[in-house]
């Protein structure tokens, strides 16, 4: 069964984060493009990894996470919304 967490933070900080995540992801997408190319056009360094799949399934799974904060963000503000409108 999975653990949830419950988090109370200022949006600025969450914005902080998401910022930080998006950017985790870029390079993690330019470690598989590096690992498939040569050459990352993308970033300025890639992250060590085994295969340009192991990479590409650590972007995807931090654009899973960024996706995920930000439908909740979204479905707060739709519900802050209904409540003063």
């Amino acid at each position: 069964m999975e653990d949830f967490v419950t988090l109370y933070l200022k949006r600025i900080d969450v914005g902080q984060i998401l910022d930080g995540l998006h950017e985790r992801m870029l390079v993690w997408r330019a470690t598989n493009e590096y690992l498939e190319t040569g050459y990352p056009q993308s970033a300025d360094y890639t992250e060590e990894c085994s295969s340009p799949l192991e990479a590409l399934a650590i972007a995807d799974y931090y654009q899973y996470i960024i996706d995920t904060i930000e439908k909740q963000l979204m479905e707060q503000e739709n519900n802050d919304t209904e409540k003063t409108g």
